[in-house]
């Protein structure tokens, strides 16, 4: 993503930081050239972005520029900003800023940013709706995203123990519809991702009572979860390349244990030896 014109991204950078070195709060009210002659400014123009003053900035640069606490988190521009159907955005040492006018101006940084670019940024996963936020739990933080017609809504949520991990689709729909984090899913382990052959989609979790969790999603089946001792079973057959297939139901209690049914096939937990066993139908 950074190009050649980065370098005059930076030079403008610097310009600024010494046209706002004066001002305690960092507003900026004042044209970014003072007094330079026409010959000065033509000159000028060949080495580096025309300036401009500060009621020409763009919505990306007024934030940036009018706030002291974003500059320090994203650090310097490394790039220009660029516009493309709709899309404003720029990429800073430690994130990025984006702008629409139906979303606003908002900022990924961090880990989240790290996963955002990983993933192909706006273009897999639209832009972001929130800037960063702290979870509702207070043990994690997360971005929202417009996400793509391909993917639907995305997000991104990070927890030191999880890392940032992108879900969207089928597997998101069911994750906020139990919950979010503080559900029996918990966070979010895996970045949500196709199934080997692409039948299908999943998102591994971390559990609430951190054994696992998994949500399987394929047209045929639709999206359900899969935890502790059936997950881990299943798993260790193949998951849904074995021949039980995709699960078709969550798991649900039955007399002395749990059960999940699969395409083909069912696991049951007995909770008084605490194995599980696996039935065709």
């Amino acid at each position: 993503m950074r190009r050649a014109v980065a370098g005059a991204a930076t030079m403008l950078a610097a310009t600024l930081s010494l046209g706002l070195s004066g001002t305690a709060s960092g507003d900026v009210d004042t044209p970014r050239a003072e007094q330079q002659t026409q010959t000065e400014q033509q000159s000028q123009a060949e080495e580096q972005p025309q300036k401009a003053s500060s009621a020409e900035f763009t919505p990306i640069e007024h934030r940036y520029w009018n706030d002291p606490k974003l500059r320090k988190l994203l650090g310097h521009p490394v790039d220009t900003e660029y516009h493309k159907d709709g899309i404003s955005y720029q990429q800073f040492k430690n994130g990025w800023m984006y702008h629409t006018d139906d979303t606003g101006t908002h900022e990924v940084h961090g880990a989240i940013a790290d996963r955002y670019t990983e993933v192909g940024t706006h273009e897999t996963y639209g832009v972001p709706t929130t800037d960063e936020l702290k979870t509702p739990d207070g043990k994690g933080r997360y971005n929202h995203f417009t996400g793509t017609d391909a993917i639907g809504v995305a997000s991104i949520y990070w927890t030191p123990k999880t890392g940032a991990q992108g879900i969207w689709g089928p597997p998101r729909q069911f994750w906020a519809k139990n919950g979010y984090e503080r559900g029996f899913l918990n966070y979010p382990t895996s970045t949500t991702t196709d199934t080997p052959g692409g039948k299908g989609i999943y998102t591994h979790f971390r559990g609430a009572d951190h054994h696992g969790a998994s949500v399987y999603w394929s047209e045929k089946t639709g999206a359900h979860s899969v935890k502790g001792a059936i997950r881990a079973h299943w798993l260790k057959l193949g998951a849904e390349k074995s021949w039980l297939g995709f699960p078709k139901s969550n798991e649900y209690g039955v007399k002395n244990g749990r059960r999940s049914d699969f395409q083909h096939g069912y696991i049951v937990w007995n909770s008084k030896t605490g194995k599980t066993k696996v039935h065709r139908y």
